[in-house]
């Protein structure tokens, strides 16, 4: 069996550490279910760990009670380290006496997976230096700017290092339950354990679920009041040296201060509003894919779909078909 190691944090929302845990358990266990006590045994051997062996306080009034304290833990074949709670800084603080023995573990062989910002305790201890990982994309740009020698891929939902495996935020430790399933019992069994949890394990990207309000968090009136222009005129040609004309700017002053503004220049900004506009189109309206298209101001329909995968990781059509209304 492949011993598992949970890091029970706290003062986090349980359902990070106690969904994960109840998660990989029950997903270990599908087969069972489905075809019943002749199917192969377990592969997972799951303990909640604590830093101590007492009652871990999570945040609204749970308690979670670890059945190990780390110190009593001798060669994991697997660690995961569960999402931090939303007030980083203060959640981090709290669980940094965890990053010595993520090293630890590690350095004897330990396979590491975080999910969500979980890869904060994980880059601390040094294990994500010079490598791709992801985290929740809220705070992507944080685990940049604290760990600059790790190579953040924010669009990623799973990012495996061999030894070290991210994942994204929230609730997608469940796709990392069920990857790490594939990964250590193989495909069939991963299957069964996402038909049985009814969990859609292939989601590859985060990009469905980012939203962009970062490019407002400016002080830059000029560029506030440009996006202004921009967002209602999306349906219409938008040429740079127009707007940069019509507010008083030359294109080149335009495009820096845009991208010192929003990180991105005014010809990507466009892009992306018209994108997100789409998509809210696609989620709130019944309008024909055609007809979203030329609201959000494409007229080709190639370019428009090659533009809204790109950034959304899917095609029009299947983000409705995830993200718009139901039928009834």
């Amino acid at each position: 069996m492949v011993s598992v190691v949970i890091a029970a944090l706290s003062g986090t929302a349980s359902i990070g550490t106690a969904g994960l845990m109840d998660a990989l358990n029950k997903a270990d266990l599908a087969a069972r279910l489905e075809a019943g006590p002749a199917v192969p045994a377990r592969v997972f051997d799951v303990r909640l760990a604590g830093l101590e062996c007492g009652a871990v306080a999570c945040r609204d009034g749970v308690i979670l009670q670890p059945s190990v304290g780390a110190g009593d833990v001798t060669a994991p074949d697997l660690v995961v380290v569960p999402g931090l709670d939303d007030e980083l800084a203060a959640s981090f603080g709290a669980n940094r006496d965890w990053v010595p023995w993520l090293a630890k573990w590690h350095a004897g062989g330990a396979r590491i997976a975080s999910s969500c910002t979980g890869a904060f305790l994980v880059a601390d201890a040094g294990l994500l230096d010079g490598r791709p990982a992801t985290t929740h994309w809220l705070f992507a740009d944080e685990l940049r700017r604290r760990y600059p020698a790790v190579r953040v891929t924010a669009d990623q939902m799973i990012v495996d290092n061999g030894d070290v495996i991210t994942s994204g935020g929230a609730t997608a430790f469940l796709n990392l339950v069920l990857y790490l399933v594939e990964r250590f019992a193989g495909h069939d069994r991963a299957n069964l354990a996402a038909r049985v949890l009814l969990v859609d394990g292939h989601r590859a990207s985060q990009l469905p679920y980012i939203a962009f309000g970062r490019e407002r968090a400016h002080d830059d009136v000029i560029v506030h009041q440009v996006q202004q222009h921009i967002d209602s005129h999306l349906g219409e040609p938008l040429r740079i040296a127009e707007l940069a004309a019509s507010f008083g700017l030359s294109e080149r002053t335009l495009s820096r201060r845009f991208a010192a503004a929003t990180g991105r220049g005014p010809r990507a900004y466009i892009q992306h509003a018209r994108v997100q506009y789409a998509r809210r189109l696609l989620e709130t309206a019944g309008d024909p894919v055609d007809q979203v298209r030329r609201r959000a101001g494409y007229s080709d329909p190639a370019a428009f779909r090659r533009v809204f995968k790109q950034a959304t990781g899917m095609s029009p059509s299947g983000y409705r078909d995830a993200y718009g209304l139901r039928a009834d």
